[in-house]
C-alpha cells in the first residue's frame, strides 16, 4: 500500500490498510513510551531515593580508581596489535641478540637505551669553528661526567654505555677527533670516504649525513666542512656481564637517562643552543601532555554549567528560574565520566593519555540529553502532578535520548574492534562513560526536575528554598494566566524562519544549495592524504617536539633495512648465492629504495662456488672465521659454529621516507620479494612498526566506519522501526562524515590513528542530530510538510542550545598545548556546525518530501502528546495572511508552558 497520502479535513479520517513499518513503529512506540512513562513517574514520586541511588552508584563505581593502571608506552597504544615488525623483533633478539661489548648501532634489533642531543650554533654558522669545537668538547666531557647512584652505588656514562674495543660507543665523537680535522686539513679525507661513510682506523663507519645533517657540505680541495648541526648518540647498555653471567641493569640506563635530561634542562650556552631527547621521551610528555591539558577539563565544566544556564533561564521570573537544573546537568555528566572511569578500571581495563579526551565528549552528550529532557518538561501539562509531568516528559523524550546513547555507545564498541590497542581502550572507556551519564541523566536530572516542579507547585523559590512567593499563583491559577517565562529562548524564531523554507521555491533552493554543498564536500574528502609525525603527538612546549622537529628539518631519517637469513642454508652453492644476489637486485630496484647503498658480508668475502666445486661446506666456513676475524664489524651479523652457519644478515636502505601508507606499502613490497625468493629470510627494521601503523590507519577507518553504521542501522531500526526513516538517517549521517572528512582536510589534518579517534566520536554525534528530526517527524500529525515543520519547531531549540553549548564549551580546546586536543577541538566545532545544519535545514526539507506518511498520521493515532503540536489543524476560514490568531490557535484552553508563552500570532504551513 502507498504511504504517500493527501490531506484530508480534521473532521475526517482516513481508512485503510496499515503498513508493515507503520504497524511496527506504533507498536514499539507505545510499547517504549509505556516504559519510559513509567520510569518517570517513579521519579516524580521518589526523587530523593534516586538522587540518592546516583552517588551510591559512582561511590562504588570510584573504587575502581584503587586499582587503576595507567599505560603510556607509546609503542603499545599506537601501533597495531598484529604488528609483523613486533614479532619479527622477537625472532630478531633470539637469533642474533645484541653483544653491548662489541656495539654497532646499525645491528640493534631495538631502537635502544640513549640520549640524543642536537647541537646548533646560536648564530646559524659553521659549528665546525675552533671555538666551537672547544665548547661542544667541553660540554661533551660534562655528558660523559653524569652519573647516577644504585644501591649506594655510583654508575656514570662509561659504566652504563655500550662498548666497543673497551670504548664507549658515541655515535658523533668523530667531531672529537683530531685526526679527523687534521685529514680535512691535509686533504687526505677522501682516502677514508666513500658515499657518505667515513671509516676511521677503528674500521667502524659513520655516516656523516646521520652525524653532520643532509645540508653538509664538505669541500676537500678547500678543506671545508661546512655544517649546522651536530648530533650525539650516548648509546646505553641493557645487559652487564658481572661474575660470569649477563646481568640486567636496563633501569640504572633509565636512571641515566634521567639524568640526562635533567642536565639539558637546565642547560646553557653562550654559543650553542641543544634539542635533546631519550628512548622514553615519546612515552614520559605523552603523560606530561595531558596533564598540562587537564586544567582544560575543569575550565570546559565551569563553562559549560554557565553556558547552560543562560540557556535554560534567560527568560523568565527569577523565583522559578531553573538555573539550578543546569548544575545538576552537568553534575550528572561528572558523575557518568566518574562511574565509567571507575567502573572500566574495577574490572581491570588499563587506562592511557587518549581517555583524557572522554570528558569533553560526555559534556556534549550530557548536555544533550538535558536540553531533550527539560524541553519534554516544557511540553507538559501544568495542571498535573509532579508524577504525572514526568511520566509525559520521558514519555516525550525517552525514546529520543536512548537512540542516541544507543547508537553513541554501539559507535564507540565498533571503534573498540580495531587493531590499535590506544583507541581501544579509549572507545571503551567512553563508551562506559557515556552509558552511565545516560543513567544519571534520567535518575539524577530527571529526579531534579521533579524537585523544581514540586516548588513550583508550592510555590516556593526554585533556588532558595526557605522562601514561599506568595504572589505567584498555584498551577490552578496559573491556568488562567499566561506567564512569559521562556527558558529555552527564541523558539519562536523557528516557526517564522520555518515558514519559507516549507514553500516551493524555498524547497528549491534548499535542494540546490544541497546538491552543490554535497559536490564540493564530496570533492573535498577525496583529497584528505595520510600520514602523521609521532612528534605530532607532544605539545608544543615539549622539549621533545623540539627535537623531532629540529630532526625532521635538518636530517633524512632514511632507515637501513636488515635482510635477515634465519635458518642453516648452503651459501657455498652458486645457485642459493644467486637467489640472494637476485633478492638484493630487486630489492634495490624498487621505488623508494636507495639503489647505490649496501652492506653485506658476501659481497666482501670474495667466495664463489664455481672456485670450489667439491666443497660440502667445510671450506667455507673456513673462510667465514677468517673473514670475521679480518672483519669484527660483521661479528654480530654472523652466527656459526664449527660446521654451520646458522644466522646471517645484510643491510639496505631505503632512498625516501614520506611518513605516510606508501612507507608501508614499501616494507610489503621488500617482505613479498622475500617470500617470493624462497629463502628462510625476514625483512626488518626497527621503524618498520611505525610504517606499518600509518599503512593499517585507513583500513582501519574503514572497517570500524562500516561495523558502526552496520551497528547502528540495526540499533536505529529497533527503536524507529521504519526502514525509509532509517536510510534517511544513514544516508545523512554520511554525508555529515563526509562534510567533516572535508572540512578535516582544509584544516590540514591527515588521517591518522588520531584521526580514527576524531572519526569513531564523530559517527556517534551524527546520529544525535538525525534521530531527534526524524523521531519528531513520525511521531507528529499532518502533511509531510507539517510534520516536517512541527519537528523542527519542537527539537529545533534543543538541538541548536547542545551544538551551541558543546562548541562553547570547548573553545579553552582552541588553546591547547596537545596535537589531540586542538583537533578534537577543529572535529567538535566542525561536527556541530555540519550536524546543526544538516538536522534545521536540509533533513526536515528532505522528510517534507520524501519521509514516511502513513494513514494514522492522518488519522491522529500516533499522538505521544497532544502538547507536540505546536499548532493545531484548523479551518483555512480562521487564518490570515497565514497567520493564527491566539485565540483561534488552540480549540482548548492553553494548560502547558509553552502553549502560555506562544506570541500573538504563529506562521502555519501551507502547501504550495
Amino acid at each position: 500500500m502507498s504511504t504517500d497520502f493527501t490531506e484530508v479535513p480534521e473532521n475526517r479520517t482516513v481508512s485503510g490498510k496499515r503498513n508493515f513499518f507503520e504497524y511496527l513503529f506504533i507498536k514499539f512506540n507505545t510499547f517504549y513510551e509505556k516504559i519510559f512513562s513509567s520510569v518517570g513517574e517513579q521519579l516524580g514520586k521518589k526523587p530523593y531515593q534516586f538522587i540518592l541511588l546516583s552517588f551510591i552508584l559512582t561511590g562504588l563505581c570510584s573504587l575502581g580508581f584503587l586499582r587503576l593502571n595507567m599505560i603510556n608506552n607509546a609503542e603499545v597504544l599506537f601501533i597495531p596489535t598484529d604488528c609483523k615488525s613486533v614479532l619479527d623483533r622477537e625472532i630478531v633478539a633470539e637469533k642474533l641478540p645484541m653483544n653491548y661489548d662489541e656495539y654497532y648501532l646499525h645491528q640493534d634489533y631495538d631502537l635502544g637505551i640513549f640520549g640524543d642531543v642536537i647541537f646548533l650554533t646560536n648564530d646559524y654558522a659553521n659549528i665546525g669553528r675552533l671555538n666551537i669545537r672547544n665548547e661542544l668538547k667541553r660540554i661533551y666531557t660534562l655528558i660523559q661526567n653524569i652519573n647516577v647512584t644504585y644501591n649506594n652505588q655510583t654508575y656514570s656514562y662509561k659504566d652504563l654505555c655500550a662498548k666497543r674495543d673497551n670504548q664507549c660507543v658515541t655515535e658523533g665523537d668523530i667531531f672529537f677527533r683530531e685526526s679527523f680535522w687534521q685529514r680535512l686539513k691535509d686533504k687526505d679525507l677522501y682516502k677514508y670516504l666513500s658515499n657518505d661513510l667515513y671509516t676511521d682506523d677503528d674500521g667502524v663507519p659513520n655516516l656523516l649525513p646521520f652525524i653532520f645533517g643532509k645540508n653538509l657540505t664538505l669541500n676537500l680541495e678547500k678543506k671545508i666542512l661546512f655544517t649546522k648541526v651536530l648530533k650525539l648518540r650516548f648509546n646505553l647498555r641493557r645487559t652487564l656481564f658481572i661474575k660470569g653471567k649477563h646481568v640486567n641493569i636496563e633501569n640504572i640506563s633509565r636512571m641515566w637517562e634521567q639524568a640526562f635530561l635533567q642536565f639539558f634542562h637546565h642547560f646553557k650556552s653562550i654559543m650553542v643552543q641543544a634539542t635533546y631527547a631519550v628512548s622514553t621521551s615519546i612515552d614520559q610528555e605523552l603523560d606530561s601532555n595531558i596533564k598540562l591539558d587537564m586544567m582544560l577539563v575543569v575550565v570546559t565544566f565551569c563553562v559549560m554549567i554557565i553556558v547552560a544556564t543562560i540557556c535554560l533561564s534567560v527568560r523568565g521570573p527569577f523565583a522559578q528560574s531553573p538555573a539550578y537544573l543546569s548544575g545538576v546537568g552537568v553534575t550528572a555528566t561528572m558523575l557518568g565520566l566518574v562511574s565509567g572511569f571507575g567502573f572500566c578500571s574495577l574490572i581491570g581495563i588499563p587506562m592511557c593519555s587518549l581517555v583524557f579526551v572522554t570528558p569533553f565528549l560526555i559534556i556534549g552528550v550530557g548536555t544533550d540529553d538535558m536540553f531533550l529532557i527539560y524541553s519534554a518538561y516544557r511540553r507538559t501539562k501544568t495542571s498535573e502532578t509532579t508524577a504525572q509531568r514526568l511520566a509525559d516528559t520521558f514519555r516525550i523524550c525517552g525514546s529520543g535520548i536512548t537512540i542516541t546513547t544507543l547508537t553513541n555507545v554501539i559507535a564507540f564498541l565498533a571503534g573498540a574492534t580495531t587493531n590499535f590497542y590506544g583507541i581501544r581502550l579509549f572507545c571503551i572507556y567512553t563508551s562506559a562513560s557515556m552509558a552511565f551519564c545516560y543513567l544519571y541523566q534520567i535518575m539524577l536530572f530527571g529526579s531534579a526536575v521533579a524537585l523544581y516542579n514540586e516548588c513550583i507547585n508550592n510555590n516556593r523559590h526554585t533556588l532558595i528554598l526557605c522562601l514561599v512567593d506568595r504572589k505567584q499563583p498555584t498551577n490552578n491559577q496559573r491556568r488562567q494566566r499566561h506567564h512569559r517565562q521562556q527558558c529555552l529562548p527564541w523558539k519562536e524564531m523557528f516557526v517564522y524562519i520555518t515558514k519559507p523554507l516549507f514553500t516551493k521555491w524555498g524547497q528549491i533552493i534548499v535542494c540546490l544549495i544541497f546538491i552543490i554543498y554535497t559536490t564540493f564536500a564530496i570533492y573535498g574528502a577525496l583529497q584528505m592524504k595520510d600520514g602523521m609525525n609521532l612528534g605530532q603527538l607532544l605539545s608544543d612546549k615539549s622539549y621533545a617536539k623540539v627535537y623531532f622537529d629540529t630532526l625532521d628539518k635538518e636530517f633524512e631519517l632514511y632507515p637501513l633495512i636488515q635482510f635477515i637469513i634465519t635458518e642453516p642454508i648452503p651459501y657455498w652453492r652458486s645457485d642459493y648465492l644467486k637467489q640472494i644476489r637476485d633478492l638484493i637486485k630487486r630489492a634495490k630496484q624498487l621505488e623508494g629504495m636507495n639503489p647505490e647503498f649496501e652492506i653485506s658480508w658476501f659481497s666482501l668475502i670474495g667466495y664463489d662456488g664455481q672456485d670450489y666445486p667439491f666443497d660440502n661446506g667445510t671450506q667455507f666456513i673456513e673462510i667465514v672465521h677468517g673473514f670475521v676475524n679480518l672483519f669484527p664489524t660483521f661479528s654480530n651479523d654472523l652466527l656459526i659454529n664449527n660446521t654451520h652457519l646458522l644466522t646471517s644478515r645484510f643491510y639496505l636502505k631505503f632512498g625516501r621516507v614520506y611518513y605516510n601508507s606508501l612507507d608501508g606499502h614499501l616494507v610489503n613490497q621488500l617482505r613479498s620479494l622475500a617470500e617470493q625468493s624462497k629463502l628462510p629470510i625476514k625483512v626488518y627494521s626497527s621503524l618498520f612498526k611505525y610504517y606499518e601503523q600509518m599503512y593499517e590507519v585507513i583500513p582501519n577507518i574503514i572497517q570500524t566506519f562500516l561495523i558502526a553504521i552496520e551497528a547502528m542501522y540495526l540499533a536505529t531500526l529497533i527503536i524507529i522501526p521504519d526502514l525509509k526513516s532509517v536510510l534517511i538517517i544513514i544516508s545523512t549521517m554520511a554525508m555529515i562524515l563526509v562534510s567533516l572528512v572535508a572540512s578535516l582536510h582544509a584544516w590540514g589534518i591527515q588521517a591518522s590513528s588520531v584521526m580514527m579517534i576524531e572519526l569513531v566520536m564523530s559517527i556517534g554525534f551524527c546520529s544525535d542530530f538525525c534521530v531527534h528530526i526524524v523521531h519528531a517527524f513520525l511521531t507528529s500529525t499532518g502533511t509531510r510538510k507539517e510534520r516536517a515543520q512541527q519537528a523542527l519547531i519542537n527539537m529545533g531549540m534543543p538541538i541548536l542550545c547542545a551544538s551551541l553549548s558543546s562548541i562553547i564549551g570547548i573553545l579553552f580546546l582552541g588553546f591547547a598545548n596537545s596535537y589531540l586536543f586542538r583537533t578534537f577541538f577543529v572535529t567538535i566545532v566542525s561536527i556541530m556546525i555540519f550536524g546543526a545544519i544538516h538536522a534545521l535545514c536540509f533533513l526536515p526539507i528532505i522528510l517534507s518530501l520524501i519521509g514516511s506518511h502513513w494513514s494514522s498520521h492522518m488519522n491522529n493515532k500516533i499522538q505521544p502528546n497532544n502538547t507536540l503540536q505546536m499548532t493545531a489543524t484548523i479551518n483555512n476560514d480562521s487564518q490570515t495572511n497565514g497567520y493564527i490568531t491566539k485565540r483561534e490557535k488552540l480549540q482548548t484552553t492553553s494548560n502547558t508552558i509553552e502553549e502560555e508563552e506562544n506570541d500573538e500570532f504563529m506562521p502555519t504551513t501551507r502547501d504550495t
